[in-house]
């Protein structure tokens, strides 16, 4: 791992319209100070704290969107990747209009590119296991190596919140494969949200069960054309104009 400053100086270069701009820190204290967001985090609304109304399905698509362009963003970045590595609800935060913003990069880990191979399983950095659960890798938990792929499965279960409404447990992702198979994905759905269209729901739960296999090596490259065909028809849903095409310049930084 770099030395902390190092890492600073690494965060303080980032610039991403779904990051949380690091304004300073104190490094005695172990403190990164960020700009303020005044809606709360995704964990917040998600729950309606303070008597907050629901967030609807086409913030929440666009939370998903924006989510994974910062993440290919994090991922591609050369010469060392950014792999989060707390990856959660509460970590994500939300401005005035909305838009969300990747927070808290206290555990993050830079992984230095291998000029022989640039394969997720050589690009890791081996640490004692940290993060939420359920959120964490659960490979990560096992052999204690933290790659690009235990974000992508962090991101499967954050996605899953935002169809159902509810915290994932460990039963979530084959009870979601089990309604889609039945052809009832929209009894999963939080109603809360609104009318869900189906096509958008559907490709959105898709992604998500590929996201959080439990194996590392089934799950997709964020900015891979697979997921960007999965991706589209949110993109094309209107009034998400802008955010197509941001995503559409970042997804192919990969």
């Amino acid at each position: 791992m770099l030395k902390s400053g190092a890492r600073v100086r690494a965060l303080s270069q980032l610039r991403h319209p779904n990051l949380v701009r690091l304004i300073g820190c104190c490094l005695e204290a172990f403190a990164l100070i960020y700009e303020y967001l005044p809606n709360g985090s995704l964990e917040d609304r998600l729950n309606c704290r303070n008597k907050s109304p629901p967030l609807p399905w086409q913030t929440r698509i666009r939370i998903a969107i924006e989510l994974c362009s910062v993440l290919v963003y994090l991922h591609s970045r050369k010469p060392h990747s950014i792999v989060h590595g707390d990856l959660k609800p509460s970590n994500i935060l939300l401005d005035a209009n909305f838009v969300s913003k990747l927070s808290d990069f206290g555990t993050c880990r830079i992984l230095c590119h291998e000029r022989s191979s640039s394969n997720d399983t050589t690009l890791c950095h081996l640490t004692q296991p940290m993060g939420t659960v359920p959120y964490i890798d659960p490979e990560f938990l096992v052999s204690g190596k933290l790659t690009r792929k235990s974000d992508v499965y962090s991101f499967g279960l954050i996605l899953l919140q935002l169809l159902t409404g509810q915290r994932p447990d460990l039963t979530i992702a084959m009870e979601m494969q089990v309604v889609i198979d039945a052809e009832n994905l929209s009894s999963r759905l939080d109603p809360s949200a609104g009318d869900w269209p189906i096509e958008i729901a559907q490709n959105m739960a898709q992604l998500a069960l590929k996201c959080c296999d439990k194996y590392r090596k089934n799950r997709p490259v964020l900015g891979s054309d697979h997921v960007k065909s999965l991706l589209e028809p949110m993109l094309v849903v209107q009034g998400f104009e802008e955010t197509a095409g941001l995503v559409g310049m970042t997804l192919h930084a990969e």
